[in-house]
């Protein structure tokens, strides 16, 4: 065996939640524009993540879970408005 050969390094555990696949899901189910700034919180805490910048990361994760659920209220509350317009249409009478 030679010197030069190294040992694989084992993986890093990841610093920060990334919150990419609630951030996704919340994108494209609730509300689209205030779930992208959630989806691009996420993706800077994933390259703090990988370069290592643990401050960084953690403050987007706190950043990118606060547009998390800003965009999961923001869904409901117009999902529960476009229901009650289309009731006090009629929408839903027989």
């Amino acid at each position: 065996m030679s010197e030069s050969s190294e040992l694989p390094q084992p993986a890093r555990e990841p610093i920060a939640r990334t919150y990419l696949v609630w951030s996704l899901a919340a994108t494209v189910l609730c509300f689209l524009p205030v779930g992208l700034v959630a989806l691009y919180f996420g993706l800077r805490v994933n390259q703090a993540n990988a370069e290592g910048r643990s401050e960084d990361a953690a403050r987007s994760s706190i950043v990118a879970r606060r547009w998390l659920v800003a965009t999961a209220i923001v869904g409901v509350l117009i999902y529960a408005l476009v229901a009650i317009v289309l009731a006090v249409l009629g929408a839903f009478s027989t």
